[in-house]
């Protein structure tokens, strides 16, 4: 990434380069700006993944809230989805997590959550915007910080995780399991909850220094390791779990990675198979998680991307399952986000009912090919770009949401299709292109990055 990207403020939070774009004056700032949209005397949880700049970075946090007049719920290093979790737990008012999620070492960032659990939305990252831009942070008194130890938070983690799958079942299978977490926050629950299912691990880069053994984003070209380690070690199937663990991909039982995508399709259609309901996603989806849900009867909701959207959508419609296509499988029920411990269980169910290697379960599903894309764009390309799509395919159905622009090339809610929007992470316009032709995805995935200039 650029080494001179600016601070990225999104519905994901706040990211940017350490002492650089996301300096510790505005660590403070930011905290003390969310302060002031809490109630007096908030408690407010806090948590950090296992970069080395987040010690640091979780002290002027914390300086903040306490000056604040915020007693500060310390859970140390900890997974997003479980510090999102603990804040319903513990009946905090919120949290700040320090992380940058897939984001290569030189990132930082503060993921922001409400009393529910879930991210800010749109109107209320814009209070904390307003707080910011006022200056006028709260000074009270009764702040305080106190700790919670790791044991306590895995414990009501897991409590919630294996209440909603088939514990049993998994233990009946004797599966054996490779674990890559990157050195990140996915070595601290994984192995214990791998150890409640009774499926053997084989553990890689598992230490939580945050000495990334390879970029964190866990895609194909990042999983070479854990491929060895399934072929090594016999593995049934490899997890590549992102730095703050919200987000899991698989390798099958030959080493190949499956593809993100294809984690949620199958945890959509293994939650359905057994308790049939809505599914919501996000328009970046690839088309094999509606076939999963639909394959079982169930109707889709799609939803701009963003974690935050899927969430509340499914609260709305009461969805049994959703996520995004990024790894990020979401079962309320558990924990209000996506969760790579909820991915893992949900696999390991799947095949566990099957009886079935994980490639073949993976085969059985609808195959399309996904172009994915970064293009260093503005705003006014972009739109350019959406203008001469629409002129080149005038057939194309541009689906009505505000999020970047999604066009059906064929007019109707099916492949090929084309979905291009600002990255919420990264200072970039994603392309994402999709159809049953890998050469027809490739040819429209180029043709829209050419139509908004050169590739990041």
């Amino acid at each position: 990434m650029n080494e001179e990207a600016p601070l990225i403020v999104s519905i994901s939070g706040i990211r940017g380069l350490v002492d650089r774009s996301l300096t510790l004056d505005v660590v403070y700032r930011y905290a003390a700006a969310f302060a002031a949209i809490l109630p007096d005397g908030a408690a407010v949880v806090v948590a950090r993944d296992t970069r080395p700049s987040g010690p640091v970075l979780v002290e002027h946090a914390t300086r903040a809230l306490v000056e604040a007049g915020c007693r500060v719920i310390d859970l140390g290093v900890c997974s997003t989805p479980g510090a999102k979790l603990m804040v319903t737990e513990l009946g905090a008012a919120g949290a700040i997590i320090v992380t940058a999620s897939h984001n290569p070492l030189p990132w930082n960032g503060l993921k922001l959550i409400r009393e529910d659990g879930i991210f800010l939305n749109a109107e209320q990252g814009g209070q904390v915007e307003a707080a910011l831009a006022s200056g006028r942070f709260r000074q009270a008194a009764g702040g305080a910080r106190r700790e919670v130890e790791r044991a306590a938070v895995n414990a009501r983690h897991l409590a919630r995780l294996l209440a909603h799958v088939d514990v049993d079942l998994i233990r009946s299978a004797h599966l054996r399991a490779a674990i890559d977490p990157c050195n990140g926050t996915g070595s601290v629950l994984l192995p214990e909850l791998l150890d409640c299912l009774g499926v053997q691990a084989v553990m890689i880069n598992g230490e939580p220094d945050g000495c990334f053994a390879h970029e964190p984003e866990p895609l194909p070209e990042n999983l070479v390791q854990l491929g060895d380690a399934v072929r090594n070690h016999h593995a049934d199937v490899g997890f590549a779990v992102d730095p703050d663990a919200d987000r899991v991909a698989l390798v099958d039982e030959a080493g190949r990675p499956v593809g993100e995508d294809y984690t949620l399709a199958l945890a959509v259609r293994e939650v359905t198979t057994r308790t049939p309901g809505r599914v919501v996603t996000t328009l970046s989806t690839s088309q094999t998680v509606t076939d999963a849900a639909t394959g079982n009867g169930c109707e889709v909701v799609l939803t701009p991307v963003g974690e935050v959207h899927v969430v509340e959508k499914m609260l709305e419609v009461d969805a049994v399952v959703g996520g995004e296509g990024n790894g990020g499988v979401i079962l309320t029920q558990i924990d209000p986000g996506r969760d790579a411990a909820v991915g893992v269980a949900v696999i390991l169910e799947a095949m566990a009912r099957a009886r079935q290697p994980l490639s073949r379960l993976a085969a059985s599903l609808p195959r399309y090919a996904i172009e994915k894309r970064k293009v260093a764009a503005t705003a006014e390309q972009l739109r350019q770009a959406v203008a001469a799509l629409q002129r080149r395919h005038p057939h194309a159905y541009l689906h009505p949401v505000d999020d970047g622009a999604k066009l059906y090339l064929e007019g109707g809610l099916h492949c090929p299709w084309v979905h291009l929007r600002a990255s919420n992470t990264e200072p970039v316009v994603r392309v994402i292109a999709e159809s049953a032709d890998p050469a027809e995805a490739e040819r429209l995935g180029a043709e829209t990055a050419m139509l908004l200039g050169a590739e990041a």
